[in-house]
């Protein structure tokens, strides 16, 4: 009953829709930090293996796996969110970000972010069992790595990178009903922000960066969430 009358009711399902996403964005955003987090680095931009990985409790890996695989189909409740807002003033801008973000993370996030879990455990693995580093490198960065590599390019690209290019220009342009401020509630703007910061201020970014991505979607899905809390039209 409850169900059906949030379903019936339009401005209680948006809110719905905005507070899941937002949530679920946080929780992959931790996701991503049990992952990648080091104390000494942060987040390794120039090697996919981290030799800290043979230190790390294994719960980290599988509790990452979990979180995005389980959570990340919320994504698109956001990101329909997002549509109905930015529609309003552009429905053709708006249907082509809600496509390419939602393809984006349908094909790549699961995908990626499972491999890259799996990558750990089996460094991990290998090391705690006698292989040496350069073997395991072999098999991480010269195999696997190289065979899911167009799938990660692809991923990467139409989602982090030209989604949220479009929707920054559209804002920061005022073409939305959104303020040009609001345009750095971005997940590339979040990321070049955690990297540029590792770099001048690593003591601090080094906590931060870890997920930046996602942080940023959370902070436009909770954006969007706020924006269209009273909305209850089609």
């Amino acid at each position: 009953m409850v169900l059906t009358n949030i379903i019936n009711n339009k401005r209680y399902l948006y809110r719905l829709m905005g507070i899941s996403s937002f949530i679920a964005a946080l929780l992959i955003s931790f996701s991503d930090f049990i992952l990648e987090f080091n104390r000494e680095y942060g987040v390794s931009t120039s090697s996919i293996i981290e030799t800290s990985w043979v230190n790390m409790p294994h719960w980290r890996f599988s509790t990452s796996i979990y979180l995005c695989a389980f959570l990340i189909p919320f994504y698109i409740l956001g990101f329909w969110l997002l549509y109905k807002l930015l529609s309003k003033t552009n429905k053709t801008m708006a249907l082509i970000l809600f496509i390419l973000f939602s393809y984006g993370v349908i094909m790549g996030s699961p995908l990626i972010h499972g491999l890259m879990s799996m990558n750990a455990i089996i460094y991990k693995f290998g090391i705690a069992n006698g292989f040496n580093h350069e073997l395991m490198k072999l098999l991480i960065e010269g195999e696997i790595t190289k065979t899911i590599l167009p799938v990660f390019l692809v991923h990467y690209i139409i989602t982090w990178f030209i989604a949220p290019s479009i929707l920054f220009i559209n804002i920061i342009g005022g073409k939305t009903q959104l303020k040009r401020w609001t345009a750095f509630l971005n997940p590339l703007v979040f990321l070049i922000i955690g990297m540029i910061g590792l770099k001048i201020m690593p003591c601090l970014f080094v906590y931060l960066t870890p997920g930046a991505i996602n942080k940023g979607n959370a902070a436009l899905f909770l954006l969007v969430t706020i924006k269209m809390w009273n909305y209850s039209g089609e």
